[in-house]
């Protein structure tokens, strides 16, 4: 039983968005819609995927306002395993991460915390600092790295002018980002 839960737990890059989506929102129910769209998936491989996740029992569903809702089992017999395999595997590539970035506009600090270092303690998860972005640009990045992360984004994007007086005025926020686990990917502000 468990060699045939393995095969069909990962078998397509739609069903690992759909891991991460489900095991990172342990909570929330998803509309088959909701979920391909928060995975930016294909209708039809994201309802063979979530099929496939109920028949091993590791999604449940309900029916709410005439609609099925999928959430994670919490009873699944390798619930807890797997939860902890999916938090702590890299939730998305930072090569990817620092490309999407520099295409942004001319970023001068890059900051990775909160669900990119596996912590629940952080004020942001990403910290951007420069000038000259563009929201479709920035919008179309979040979009894409919470599909593959699984997990809304919280994040600031500042300029440059305004990092460095709230760097200079000792601004609570900025200190709790740098002072807690972070990893810089862009740092041309040498801080």
């Amino acid at each position: 039983m468990s060699k045939e839960i393995l095969e069909k737990l990962f078998d397509s890059p739609v069903k690992v968005k759909l891991l991460k989506l489900f095991l990172r929102n342990p909570d929330q129910f998803f509309t088959l819609s909701k979920a391909r769209k928060r995975t930016k998936s294909d209708l039809s491989a994201c309802r063979c995927q979530i099929i496939r996740l109920e028949s091993i029992k590791l999604i449940k569903s309900r029916i709410k306002s005439k609609k099925k809702e999928y959430a994670v089992n919490s009873a699944f017999d390798f619930y807890k395993e797997l939860r902890t395999l999916v938090l702590k595997s890299s939730p998305a590539s930072k090569k990817k991460i620092l490309k999407r970035i520099r295409g942004l506009g001319k970023i001068n600090l890059a900051v990775l915390s909160g669900v990119f270092m596996n912590t629940d303690i952080a004020r942001v998860d990403l910290l951007i600092v420069g000038d000259g972005i563009k929201n479709s640009k920035l919008t179309s990045f979040f979009k894409d790295l919470e599909a593959e992360i699984g997990k809304e984004i919280d994040y600031v994007v500042l300029s440059t002018k305004d990092f460095k007086y709230r760097h200079d005025m000792f601004d609570r926020f900025i200190r709790d980002v740098l002072e807690k686990p972070h990893e810089k990917l862009i740092n041309k502000l040498r801080i």
